[in-house]
């Protein structure tokens, strides 16, 4: 980890280099852009300055002439022209609202054509007070800063420049030839632009040095990177090994030619109950037992991999069935360097089997029970009137009429038993709607409520708030829970307690339902047959109420298990789906 990390180290400097590159461009980049914006606004603000002094110049040589009467044409426009000898300004030009030309040193237009846009100079001159702008060449370049303002050749103490008052003050004629007269004064921008210009150079030059250091960083990192090439590589291809075997189903062990575990998985570590920390270096024998020892002993006679199915004791008791393959584990030069272990947990292999078996015996069972039951039942019926016979044949006789009203009830059992075998074999399709659990636990209880008294059996409910509602047959769910509130009833001879727990359980079962009781308990023995047909250690029982229980939870898509522990008393887990899950799965299926 550390050589990686030193490797890694190497990448630091260049990568400095090109981050520190790229954040000198841009400080470069926006230290200009700010430079020049600032310099552009000092360069219009000096114009500004420079073109008011000559715009001022101008009024000034026409108020000198005579202020009480409009100036010459021909004087005005010889002012113009020698104030347009000065190398700075570009072109002057005197116009009216109408954008007729009064005087010009040269004129912006062909010979008698006025200035479209002098209307609308004049609106922005009132709001503005002045105009600056850049007039651009043939080829799109700014050739000069033009300024335009009021022409105002006379005293600025007086208010109202543009007033249309028509007061005596303004009716002198100087000031009412000027009412509407603007100037344009153009100024050349020729040596702000080769200022700006070297401003330019500069930067491309400092942009080319840092080019230069950027090449050198990127082509330092390409050395770099083909030398760390092989090893991250590596490095990635391990994690990817780790990655894989890690999310295996199956358990994964590596041992060394004296059977000691190297490594292991995850899913190795759920099965043997410890982690790396506590499994590694022990012998895979002391755990998996001698048999497995045996596995990993080679002979050419022995095939490549090697099975075997062994019994391992779990953490927590009990037995788990696994499946062990072993492979020998050879080097780049053929010798044998230990071994890997396949393991596989073969419970949920051998519950499926389980099912399966169970299934073509309850198949097989219930096709005998049938013909049995019809067989039966006719030869019961003779009987049963028989008895009936006997015992209004010997009214008045006691012991003669007990015995036949003793036959009678015992016929009526039997019939029970026969009507409960056919159920079993013969199971009703559920009529399916929506239902609420909630409220088939409560017909339930009170169908129970004499019995639960007489018992002295309390009842305690938990139902989680917002449960899905089941698409079910109201009937058969309901003798789920009565069959169910039955047994744990009969647990428990000098009363005590039944749970009931109702919770939403992840898709696509929607709820679960917990019945629990502090009674008997049943023998770990016997969990695995309570659901089995005529299995039943009760004295007066038919065996045939869990295995209808199991019948119709099934037969609604749903699951039903068993905990339990002598004296600590059974719980009984039913999940039923959704009606959505249930109209979802039907939606798929078609």
């Amino acid at each position: 980890m550390n050589k990686r990390n030193g490797y890694r180290s190497l990448y630091l400097p260049a990568w400095t280099i090109v981050a520190a590159v790229i954040i000198l461009l841009a400080v470069i980049a926006v230290s200009t852009y700010r430079n020049m914006s600032r310099e552009t606004g000092r360069m219009e603000d000096s114009l500004l300055r420079e073109g008011l002094v000559i715009v001022r110049a101008i009024e000034a040589g026409v108020r000198a002439d005579d202020s009480l009467k409009s100036p010459d044409a021909g004087h005005l426009q010889k002012l113009i022209e020698e104030v347009a000898r000065e190398p700075e300004v570009a072109s002057i030009a005197i116009f009216d609202e109408r954008g007729k030309v009064v005087a010009a040193n040269r004129l912006p237009l062909p010979d008698g054509e006025p200035i479209r846009e002098a209307a609308s100079l004049r609106l922005l001159l009132k709001e503005k007070g002045v105009i600056t702008r850049y007039r651009p060449n043939q080829n799109g370049e700014a050739e000069a800063f033009e300024i335009i303002l009021p022409f105002r050749p006379y005293n600025y103490d007086i208010p109202s420049r543009f007033s249309d008052s028509g007061s005596e003050v303004e009716k002198e004629p100087l000031r009412r030839w000027a009412g509407d007269k603007m100037i344009t004064l153009g100024l050349k921008l020729a040596s702000f632009e080769t200022a700006r210009q070297q401003d330019r150079h500069h930067t491309l030059l400092m942009a080319a040095i840092l080019l230069v250091l950027g090449t050198g960083a990127l082509f330092f990192i390409f050395v770099v990177q083909n030398y760390y090439l092989v090893h991250r590589t590596l490095g990635r291809m391990r994690t990817y090994m780790e990655n894989v075997v890690e999310s295996m189903a199956d358990g994964l062990v590596s041992v060394d030619r004296e059977g000691r575990i190297v490594t292991l998985n995850r899913q190795a570590g759920d099965i043997l109950g410890a982690g790396p920390a506590f499994l590694s270096g022990k012998k895979i024998k002391e755990i998996l037992g001698e048999q497995i020892g045996n596995l990993l002993l080679t002979t050419d006679e022995q095939p490549l991999v090697r099975v075997r199915e062994i019994e391992f004791s779990g953490k927590q008791g009990g037995k788990i069935p696994l499946s062990v393959s072993v492979a020998p584990l050879k080097g780049d030069d053929g010798q044998e360097m230990g071994a890997v272990l396949l393991i596989r947990d073969l419970r949920e292999i051998r519950a499926l089997q389980e099912k399966v078996a169970r299934g073509e015996r309850l198949a097989s069972l219930g096709r005998l029970a049938a013909g049995m039951a019809h067989e039966i039942r006719n030869p019961l019926s003779s009987i049963r009137g028989f008895a009936q016979y006997f015992a209004k044949r010997f009214s008045g006789q006691a012991e003669e009429q007990g015995y036949a009203l003793v036959m009678v009830k015992e016929v009526d059992r039997l019939n029970r038993v026969i009507t409960d075998l056919l159920d079993f074999a013969r199971p009703k399709e559920p009529r399916r709607e929506v239902c609420l659990l909630e409220s088939i636990a409560e017909q339930a209880l009170n169908l129970l409520d004499q019995d639960l008294k007489s018992r002295k059996v309390v009842v305690t409910k938990h139902y989680e708030a917002d449960l899905p509602t089941v698409l079910a047959d109201r009937d058969q769910i309901t003798q789920v829970f009565l069959n169910l509130l039955l047994n744990a009833m009969e647990s428990m001879p000098e009363g005590g307690e039944i749970r009931i727990g109702m919770s939403r359980v992840d898709a696509p079962l929607g709820a679960e339902i917990l019945i629990a009781d502090r009674g008997e308990g049943i023998p770990e023995e016997d969990l695995n047959k309570v659901f089995d047909p005529f299995f039943s250690r009760k004295r007066k029982g038919t065996g045939l109420g869990l295995a209808i229980v199991h019948q119709i939870v099934t037969g609604h898509g749903g699951e039903i298990g068993v905990e339990s522990r002598p004296g600590e008393g059974t719980r009984f887990r039913f999940r039923l789906p959704s009606d959505r899950s249930l109209k979802n799965g039907e939606k798929k299926r078609a």
